[in-house]
């Protein structure tokens, strides 16, 4: 009698792990169809969401719930960063720099994301500078303006970063005049696919103030409609492109992230200006959970076949997005 006690007992236990298995193995195979990811990197993220806990109804259904649901309602946007004459083939060319990347050769694999009828928002951003604006080299003795002495004295040649005291107390670095309101230099570039009904965000606009990133200026001060609009539509994910890659990409990413959205770069749809500010980037992008994708995986994610294993982690690791 108590054998077979002891067989039902560990019979109804085999049985209890085989659905455990199975419900588990569902799961997974879920998850990377949704996502594109292999199995072994669904089981790690479904791993770490458990903890301690083990798989059963409730867990399965919380699962569901949190993070299957999450992915699979994914509201994403393509965001191109300052694609303008002057930054292609204007007076700051991004492909003078030492990294010999032409912005040119990005325009085409960037238009045919841009075709794309799946995107749930598309935006543009500018650089839209004043005339008289602090990050040009030619204003930079203005009498409006005052640097630290040491920069004032010395002669000063592009990309030289000073130290402006007044009006505002801001770290900058000078550059050929660019990107002036209303000029061609900047207009978005004339092969540059032009999406109906698209957002635009201006920045740059304060005279004394740089903004590398879409979202604020470099010294925090004061944002842009970016984040607003974004909420707006009700946006999880950014995927960004543009120029140049290592300055106002990279700070539009980072930002992206610091705003609690999913990031993803396309360096196939950018242009960098210098090597060292390229590979400076993309460890702040691994940093800090920006995923770098190619053209064809952007294409995927709207087309629902693949999503950056970053964001799934950060999902499953209940980073809300707003």
């Amino acid at each position: 009698m108590v054998h077979s006690d002891n067989s039902t007992e560990t019979s109804v236990s085999n049985n209890n792990n085989t659905v455990l298995s199975n419900q588990s193995q569902s799961i997974s195979e879920q998850l990377s169809q949704l996502t594109g990811n292999s199995v072994e990197e669904s089981e790690k993220v479904m791993n770490s969401w458990l903890g301690k806990r083990q798989w059963d109804l409730t867990t399965s259904v919380q699962f569901d719930q949190e993070v299957l649901s999450r992915l699979r309602s994914l509201r994403v946007a393509l965001l191109v960063v300052d694609f303008q004459n002057d930054f292609v083939d204007g007076s700051l060319k991004i492909g003078d720099g030492d990294a010999g990347q032409d912005p040119n050769k990005a325009i085409p694999p960037l238009n045919e994301l841009l075709q794309l009828n799946s995107w749930d928002l598309v935006v543009y951003t500018k650089d839209w500078h004043p005339h008289n604006h602090i990050s040009f080299l030619s204003q930079a003795h203005n009498s409006d303006r005052e640097m630290d002495k040491k920069d004032e004295n010395r002669t000063l040649n592009f990309f030289d970063s000073v130290q402006f005291m007044k009006p505002i107390k801001t770290e900058q670095v000078l550059y050929p005049d660019h990107c002036i309101q209303k000029s061609w230099g900047s207009d978005i570039h004339p092969e540059v696919f032009i999406v109906p009904n698209a957002e635009y965000i201006m920045k740059g606009v304060d005279p004394y103030l740089d903004s590398y990133s879409a979202f604020n200026d470099n010294n925090g001060l004061s944002k842009t409609e970016l984040e607003d609009v974004l909420h707006r539509e009700n946006i999880d994910a950014v995927v960004i492109a543009g120029l140049a890659y290592d300055i106002c990409v990279r700070f539009t990413c980072l930002d992206a992230v610091k705003q609690n959205f999913l990031a993803a770069v396309i360096p196939d749809c950018s242009a960098g200006l210098t090597k060292k500010g390229i590979t400076e980037s993309e460890i702040a992008f691994k940093k800090q959970g920006v995923a770098m994708i190619s053209k064809e995986e952007a294409k995927e994610i709207t087309e629902g076949e693949f999503l950056p294993k970053e964001w799934v982690r950060k999902i499953a690791a209940g980073k809300k997005n707003h």
